[in-house]
């Protein structure tokens, strides 16, 4: 069986102290899986390219549209790529979809204490 390939965005952001914010958020529990603190993420659809996902997931989940740097962070888990989209500021307009119940912008120390998944959270450090 063939795995679908995913993408996982990383939206990221300088705060006014210069420090870099991720942009979390809080998913509702879902298929027996709790609820957890993540980044967009999503399947890569018929006819579309790594960084088309990324941008359509960007928006479904946070409602974002307007990126100031792209960047794929050629880090990959399993099926699954990740890639890093910055916004202008900490002020960007969030519309969360029906899938979460939550966001934050986080420093890397406290996205580090959150993350359940180990290699998922590696991803940080390359942006």
């Amino acid at each position: 069986m063939i795995k679908h390939q995913k993408v996982a965005v990383i939206v990221w952001a300088m705060d006014p102290e210069g420090k870099k914010r991720f942009l979390l958020r809080h998913n509702k529990p879902f298929n027996g899986y709790e609820d957890e603190w993540t980044v967009a993420f999503g399947d890569i659809e018929k006819d579309e390219n790594m960084e088309g996902a990324a941008k359509r997931e960007v928006f479904e989940e946070y409602g974002i549209s307007d990126f100031e740097d792209f960047k794929d962070l050629n880090y990959k888990v399993e099926n699954i790529s990740f890639l890093a989209v910055k916004v202008k500021n900490l002020d960007v307009k969030i519309t969360l979809n029906e899938e979460s119940i939550g966001y934050d912008w986080m420093i890397y120390e406290k996205v580090m204490e959150i993350m359940k998944h180990e290699d998922e959270a590696e991803a940080f450090g390359q942006i």
